[in-house]
């Protein structure tokens, strides 16, 4: 793995990236670019060796510019870097500029390390087949969005959809659906990287939520996957109870990954 051993969250989001855009290692940073997907603020950000200081804050905006792009082409500015399960994380500084932070826990788990869950008899898992799957997968992740009525939303999501697609066209993995009856209600990614198995964008459809679904879902695509990997990483906020989920299924903390993004309307000039 080529960056990031020690944060398998970190190292497999970059081999991920590196399938779908760029990746290079250039000065104190690593560069992440889409360049047909310009508003895709995690397709497109600078990767720090670990957490910034305040002060750091004009300077990582001129790196930002020089490195990634700044307007009209790139309209956001997204920082990310590695962080320990303990250390702690003071970004007061950046929040107060127009940043959003987000930390989030990497959690692994060996396929030994997995424990039975509880799972829902109604819910049929498979993989997408049609391009129906596709727009309902779609639809429900628009409607976990913020604003998922803004065509930025619909531009990211469409471009998240071929890059999902080339992805799977190369085997490396494959989309997931839950389904009762026609309806699907939960979805993910699951994708294979030197060794690794790296789940990617979780969801249950709000409606049916703590019942079993996630845990359905994770659980057989595990099982239908078995021998693929040595290993299992997801990624969870931590400000959400999903993380919990998946060490009730066995998975431990590694890591973590915290980020900053200035959207668009929170960009200024200094």
């Amino acid at each position: 793995m080529r960056h990031f051993p020690d944060n398998l969250g970190l190292a497999t989001d970059l081999l991920l990236h590196a399938e779908t855009g760029i990746v290079e290692s250039r000065d104190d940073y690593i560069v992440v670019r889409t360049p047909d997907a310009p508003e895709y603020f995690f397709g497109n950000m600078l990767v720090l060796p670990q957490q910034p200081a305040g002060s750091d804050l004009k300077r990582l905006e001129h790196d930002f510019a020089h490195l990634v792009g700044k307007p009209p082409s790139i309209a956001h500015r997204t920082f990310t870097w590695p962080e320990s399960v303990d250390s702690v994380v003071t970004l007061d500084a950046f929040i107060e500029q127009g940043y959003d932070a987000t930390v989030c826990r990497v959690l692994a788990a060996h396929p030994d390390d997995l424990r039975p869950v509880a799972t829902s008899a109604l819910v049929e898992v498979r993989p997408f087949a049609v391009q129906q799957d596709w727009d309902d997968w779609s639809r429900m992740q628009l409607a976990d969005m913020p604003n998922p009525e803004e065509i930025t939303s619909q531009r990211y999501m469409a471009h998240q959809q071929t890059a999902y697609k080339t992805l799977i066209d190369r085997g490396l993995g494959n989309w997931w659906g839950a389904f009762i009856g026609d309806e699907q209600v939960g979805s993910l990614g699951l994708f294979f990287l030197d060794g690794i198995a790296r789940f990617q964008s979780v969801i249950t459809a709000p409606q049916h939520r703590n019942r079993n679904v996630c845990k359905s879902l994770m659980a057989e695509v595990i099982r239908r996957t078995a021998g693929r990997s040595h290993q299992f990483v997801i990624v969870a906020d931590e400000a959400y109870h999903a993380g919990e989920i998946y060490e009730a299924m066995g998975f431990q903390r590694q890591g973590r990954v915290a980020s900053l993004c200035q959207e668009p309307r929170n960009i200024t000039e200094r």
